[in-house]
């Protein structure tokens, strides 16, 4: 199973060995049910999901027999795998195994969709611990951080939230919130005081079309509206051709009412009463934040003296214009054109002092690549317009 291969060539299915390919799933042996009741063990051991309390993304049970791994060991051999997975998160996964992996190892794990097909992330081996005495579990983080909710199940009675914590005062936008109520106006705009999103109003449904005239990031509307519901608005703006995510506040927390919105395509579920906790990191799924990726990204890193300084006035007025056609390609649903956009910033970020901005359009870019969609890569692509309005000389 050790060849020179290239990380991007997959073995053939005769590589994965004649156990994998027969009677064993994995190098455990384990079916679904076995992993699910070996994590159950590890995390009933450990008081909890791992037990590490300063990890920046939530952990979601992705529990699965047949994961697909190709490990580069020291030397620069490779080894193909099939293993158990435990959990997933928006910047990496657990999985089992029956033997030691090098922390550092080079890595690349095909993820199943099924509707989208495989999904290839490339990533390393960040930990390998010996767990209850039966198996290796081995953490990878990716290279570059994945839309988790792509995978997981959650259903319509869970709120999805991918962000262990947000640094309120990093979260950057614009929001429109549709909301009758002025007590619970009053209440979401103190939450947001703490943040750099912009907030505007709107009391109905024929308010809501009308400002929508100008684009926002996330529309957060309540389900009930004087002239109509939250569903309305939502419908109307996909029939306008505006795919901007909507996060629906409603106070019936029933599985019934919850599965019918995920049925709906809601983007986003809120549940009333409103607390700042849960109101921050709603947001921050559908928001950039200032300051992602290497260093604070919302500030060129040019040094006056830079040969390319000269220039970064000018590169800051073509953001302005690649974000309004970047928004205008999601909106269209326009594929070629936003991967034309990515392309374009990220080779020109890095050298205008962006390097974060660059990372944040390869992320765009194999979302593309993947969902072949703007719609379905709107989340990343969202970050990335944010970026540009946000950036900034040094």
């Amino acid at each position: 199973m050790a060849d020179k291969r290239g990380m991007s060539d997959w073995p053939n299915d005769g590589a994965w060995g004649s156990e994998s390919a027969s009677t064993r799933r994995n190098t455990l042996g384990l079916d679904v049910r076995g992993v699910r009741a070996l994590s159950d063990k590890l995390d009933a051991m450990s008081g909890g999901t791992a037990g590490e309390l300063k990890r920046e993304f939530v952990r979601w049970p992705f529990h699965r027999d047949r994961i697909p791994v190709l490990i580069e060991q020291p030397g620069g051999t490779q080894l193909a795998l099939r293993l158990c997975c435990r959990n997933i998160s928006r910047g990496g996964m657990s999985l089992f195994h029956n033997a030691f992996i090098h922390e550092g190892s080079k890595c690349m794990v095909r993820l199943p969709h099924p509707t989208h097909g495989d999904l290839d992330v490339r990533g390393k081996v960040v930990r390998c611990k010996h767990r209850g005495g039966v198996v290796h579990e081995i953490g990878i983080k990716f290279g570059v951080p994945i839309d988790a909710k792509q995978f997981v199940s959650v259903g319509g009675d869970t709120e999805f939230f991918s962000l262990e914590k947000v640094n309120a005062e990093k979260l950057a936008g614009s929001l429109l919130l549709v909301e009758p109520e002025k007590n619970d106006h009053k209440l979401f705009e103190h939450f947001m005081r703490r943040t750099r999103v912009r907030v505007r109003s709107a009391d109905s449904l024929k308010e809501a079309m009308a400002a929508l005239k100008e684009p926002v990031d996330v529309v957060v509307v309540n389900f009930e509206l004087p002239d109509g519901t939250g569903l309305d608005l939502m419908n109307q703006m996909r029939g306008a051709g505006m795919h901007t995510p909507v996060l629906m506040l409603t106070p019936d927390a029933s599985r019934e009412t919850r599965m019918e919105l995920s049925a709906l395509r809601c983007d986003g579920l809120l549940t009333k009463p409103l607390t700042y906790d849960r109101v921050v990191r709603a947001i921050a799924e559908f928001m950039g934040q200032c300051g992602d990726g290497p260093g604070d990204d919302s500030r060129s890193a040019l040094k006056r003296d830079d040969p390319s300084a000269s220039m970064l006035p000018w590169f800051l007025e073509e953001l302005k214009r690649i974000a309004g056609d970047l928004r205008r390609a999601v909106d269209g649903d326009n594929a070629r054109e936003c991967e034309s956009l990515c392309m374009t910033l990220k080779g020109s970020a890095p050298s205008m002092g962006f390097p974060g901005m660059a990372v944040t359009a390869e992320r765009a870019l194999q979302m593309l690549a993947w969902t072949k969609s703007p719609k379905e890569s709107a989340a990343v692509l969202r970050e990335l317009i944010v970026a540009c309005e946000r950036a900034r000389a040094a």
